[in-house]
């Protein structure tokens, strides 16, 4: 695909530092702005004219308890004992011990009423890698419904999971946990609520579990538990046909409950078989934890050609859990087929049906299965291609409820399928749509990071599969998203892969020349070079484009700004007059062409730029109306990250009287802002002056922010803003 077809799945993209300073001179005051848009329709699609309500606690009640839970009563009860008195409990056990199905049998006996459960099962689309803290944060708080954006910052998302658990008599379980770093960060005591941690929990000497976390270790069943499990599954005539060879088994077999269902199963399906044959095969096989991967083995050995394929598919695919219509896609069978294989695989054992009606296949059978070869790899770019046409669909239909509920549920495949599939050269048409897509949807979550490992993603892809063009999009997006998070040198390092990319700067796309001139100004004060890569923007925007010349305008009146923070600072205040002056003619410009295009977020960035420009200029009422409606205008957009920053902004401009307003808003913030970046250390150097107690503590903070520009050239605005944090009190 063309470079410049498919850039525009980037969404709406801003780099701003910009937060008025009042305890420093003007010129320093403005740090720098641009607005980087990928322009296209797409985009047009995802304005939204209202603001959208917080997400609602989706349904997610624990699962139905399987039962009788052999030999379990005892270790019931210890966990509902330990959840009532510590509040948090951590049911911990080998694979196929039944941690799950415990877990939830003691939820059931603590809350009844699913509408005070919440379930999430943690297992992700990458069967070599456990779910990140970040990962599990935005599961927990999409459960619970609460905002999204605080899983930018861990202990923002505790807080907000203990909001959400104050409301009496709610159990939030965690299951199928692989390591403790993973929900280590959630709050410990809920005073009203209870939380269960449920899976191994592996040792791992670098992430130990707390000393003081409540802790039942599950061991195996004791031989008459296993026995009795085993009996509920086969006629009582095959056990006491041979005591014996009943009790061998029981002994050396069927301690995890895992294995003796297996074996239950196996039984029923091969009733001529007796059990003392059963426990000689099995003995042959040596290490007693392969029994299971053995009994399935011999039952997929059973199996006809056509569904040993659809196993291999499904144990080798790139991503661990599939919907039937998913299914459907990779085997090319009608879903009602489809269905009754995959009910057929749950009852063998080797498929688990999970949540939400997806299949994943079990551990344990996936090495009975060779990996497809040749012809049968096809399947999988059916499956890619089927992603992609359903993220197609659903990204023009943000933002109606049904689209964000799809992406909700598939947006962790869409990323697997991006990173771990690899097609024959040629054919990576799927996953750039795949990125394109997901680009879209986490820019309207706001979720910054994710924008970056999709980026990462798309760019080892299109390296592997030789696109230099979809490959120099995805350093340029990398760009962007860098400056985002406050850092310049990666964003010039990932803008320098880009340019090497394409080569012929005469060819480069608007949004790269836009790219390089945020990257100047953030890295220094080359106010003719950006006034350069700006000029060339300008050119190579497509004739009718409103919204490019909005941008434009908006850019050239930041340059402007920057200019008269140089002239203020130099005693010349004519000419710095004359320079806001004409920015806010640009401004004014910009915001009728915004209007005429219909584009709320670029006339939020015009509207911060002029209240602004108005606060240069003496005019506090009209700056700090300037800053609200921009807030409200943000909102609107759906762009947390503006909010924010007119906040940090109206915190500053409050009169003395107002201070304990102003540190609220402040700590507000920080709580939500990235740990770097400019408008990062200016909130902490602002709090410390409207809280001095605060000061060391904000100046560590301040200084940290300003970290990505240590050894680099910087701006002299971050310069002087370094030099006022270190002036602060160290408290040292």
């Amino acid at each position: 695909m063309e470079f410049f077809g498919w850039f525009g799945g980037a969404t709406v993209v801003e780099i701003f530092f910009n937060t008025f300073l009042d305890v420093v001179p003007r010129w320093v005051a403005f740090a720098g702005g641009m607005a980087l848009y990928g322009v296209v329709s797409v985009v047009r699609r995802l304005r939204r004219p209202k603001p959208l309500p917080s997400p609602k606690a989706q349904p997610r009640g624990l699962p139905a308890p399987v039962g009788p839970l052999f030999g379990r009563d005892a270790e019931v009860a210890e966990v509902t004992g330990r959840a009532r008195e510590h509040r948090t409990v951590v049911v911990r056990g080998v694979a196929g011990i039944g941690t799950s199905a415990l877990a939830v049998a003691a939820g059931w006996a603590l809350v009844p009423d699913p509408e005070r459960q919440h379930y999430v099962d943690l297992r992700g689309q990458n069967r070599s890698s456990p779910e990140s803290r970040r990962s599990v944060a935005e599961r927990v708080l999409r459960t619970l419904g609460r905002p999204l954006e605080t899983a930018t910052s861990l202990e923002e998302a505790a807080r907000e999971v203990a909001a959400a658990l104050r409301n009496p008599g709610h159990l939030l379980l965690l299951d199928n946990v692989s390591r403790w770093r993973q929900v280590g960060w959630l709050p410990r005591d809920v005073p009203e609520s209870m939380i269960i941690i449920a899976g191994a929990l592996d040792a791992d000497a670098d992430d130990p579990l707390p000393g003081d976390v409540a802790v039942v270790r599950l061991g195996p069943l004791e031989p008459a538990d296993g026995v009795a499990l085993l009996r509920s599954m086969v006629p009582d005539a095959w056990i006491e046909a041979d005591p014996a060879a009943t009790r061998e088994l029981a002994v050396r077999f069927l301690g995890i409950p895992e294995t003796a269902v297996g074996i239950g199963r196996w039984l029923v399906d091969n009733p001529m078989v007796p059990i003392a044959t059963l426990v000689t095969d099995l003995a042959e096989q040596g290490a007693h934890d392969l029994a299971l991967q053995r009994v399935l083995g011999m039952r997929v050995a059973r199996m006809n050609a056509a569904a040993r394929r659809l196993l291999a598919l499904l144990a080798h695919a790139p991503v661990a859990e599939l919907g039937i219509d998913e299914i459907v896609a990779l085997t090319g069978r009608p879903e009602r087929d489809a269905a009754r294989a995959m009910e057929e695989l749950c009852r063998h054992g080797l498929v688990d049906k999970v949540r939400e009606s997806r299949y994943r296949v079990t551990d344990a059978a996936r090495p009975a299965v060779r990996a497809p070869e040749g012809r049968e790899r096809a399947a999988w770019q059916d499956l890619a291609e089927h992603l992609a046409d359903r993220a197609d669909y659903f990204v023009e239909r943000l933002p109606a409820k049904d689209a964000r509920d799809w992406f909700a549920l598939e947006d962790r495949t869409l990323l697997q399928m991006l990173g771990g599939y690899r097609p024959d050269r040629g054919k990576g048409g799927p996953l750039w749509r795949i990125a394109d897509a997901l680009e879209m949807w986490f820019a309207f979550e706001q979720r910054i990071e994710e924008r970056w490992e999709t980026s990462l993603a798309l760019a080892q892809a299109a390296s592997d599969l030789g696109n230099q063009a979809v490959q120099a999009t995805a350093e340029l997006r990398l760009c962007l998203i860098a400056l985002m998070l406050g850092d310049p040198g990666a964003a010039e390092r990932h803008l320098g892969r880009a340019e090497r990319l394409l080569t012929d700067p005469d060819s480069w796309p608007a949004q790269m020349h836009l790219a390089r001139a945020v990257t100047l100004l953030a890295r220094g004060d080359e106010y003719a070079a950006v006034e350069s890569s700006l000029v060339r923007y300008g050119q190579a925007l497509p004739g009718g484009d409103v919204t490019g010349r909005a941008v434009l305008r908006l850019d050239m009146a930041v340059l402007h700004v920057r200019w008269g923070q140089v002239c203020d600072s130099q005693g010349r205040k004519k000419e710095a007059r004359h320079l806001y002056e004409g920015a806010e003619d640009l401004l004014m410009r910009a915001l009728g062409g915004a209007a005429s295009a219909g584009d709320t977020h670029v006339e939020a960035h015009v509207r911060e730029v002029l209240a602004l420009v108005h606060r240069y200029q003496g005019q506090e009422d009209e700056a700090l109306d300037g800053w609200a409606r921009a807030a409200e205008l943000y909102e609107r957009s759906g762009d947390g990250s503006g909010r924010l920053r007119c906040q940090v902004h109206r915190a500053a401009a409050l009169p003395e009287k107002r201070h304990g307003e102003a540190a609220e808003l402040l700590r507000s913030a920080l709580r939500r802002l990235p740990p770097t970046g400019v408008t990062t250390a200016l909130a902490n150097l602002h709090l410390a002056r409207v809280s001095p107690a605060s000061a060391p503590e904000r100046r560590a903070a301040g200084l940290t922010a300003l970290k990505p520009w240590d050894g680099l050239s910087e701006p002299l605005q971050v310069t002087e803003l370094r030099r006022r944090l270190e002036r602060l009190p160290s408290g040292s």
